[in-house]
């Protein structure tokens, strides 16, 4: 209990002394049209810090804070802009087409190593989106202290571990699917591993807001539970993530 402590507060600490200087990197020429595609040219993950480190500060776009409120917020925006959907319904050549892209969270200690490093495997903790036009690697720069954050809260085999390692966290992602976590799911196993990539490092532009892009975790995080837009949704329609929750219920 209080390794977890420790380590919630070090991702808080972590959190604040990068918001002022959120992670950027090397625009795309383009914003990802399917991850799908993206996957062909994949960064697979590998030892090192990922997508996390020193970044060019663009001081009018704030991340989103790593708290209950601002998770909350960011799971109203998830169910908002997708309907409840990983893929974007309808024809893209209708008027009322709204595209969007979803990507499967998974968060890490490591790499591991066979040294000093207590690392672990990929643990899958949720779905995050980007609206149209916005790069989803800014959608996990933005997010990033909220996604750690709430990765710590759902799965004690990363904050047991302790103060030290929540500077050593890691997020990465895969191509949206039907898979939800939880609390007995395991860590990705090696080969599954070598799926996940890390968010690569995008210049934030003044124009992107928080609500456009989203995450919600695969399922609530200890202490907290979800009453507001999501679950209004799905009293008016069925849809992929209705269908695996009731799955896994």
């Amino acid at each position: 209990m209080i390794a977890a402590s420790l380590l919630w507060f070090a991702l808080a600490s972590l959190f604040l002394s990068t918001q002022s200087a959120a992670f950027t990197c090397p625009q795309r020429p383009r914003p990802i049209t399917t991850l799908h595609a993206a996957k062909k040219q994949k960064k697979r993950a590998s030892g090192g810090g990922g997508g996390f480190g020193g970044s060019k500060t663009n001081p009018s776009v704030t991340p989103a804070s790593a708290d209950i409120q601002s998770l909350e917020k960011q799971w109203d925006n998830f169910a908002s802009i997708t309907d409840l959907e990983i893929f974007p319904p309808g024809d893209p050549e209708d008027e009322d087409y709204r595209h969007f892209i979803v990507a499967d969270v998974f968060v890490r200690i490591g790499p591991e190593d066979s040294d000093s490093n207590p690392g672990t495997g990929w643990f899958r903790t949720g779905k995050l989106v980007a609206e149209d036009g916005i790069d989803i690697n800014i959608a996990f720069a933005l997010q990033r202290g909220l996604i750690l954050w709430t990765a710590a809260a759902m799965w004690p085999q990363l904050s047991s571990k302790g103060q030290a390692a929540a500077k050593l966290m890691q997020v990465g992602f895969m191509p949206p699917s039907m898979n939800m976590a939880d609390e007995s799911e395991p860590a990705l196993d090696e080969e599954e591993s070598e799926e996940v990539q890390i968010p690569q490092r995008v210049a934030i532009k003044d124009d992107v807001s928080l609500k456009n892009i989203g995450f919600r975790p695969d399922f609530n995080p200890k202490g907290f539970t979800y009453k507001r837009r999501e679950r209004s949704a799905m009293k008016t329609k069925k849809s992929a993530l209705d269908e695996i929750m009731d799955v896994n219920d």
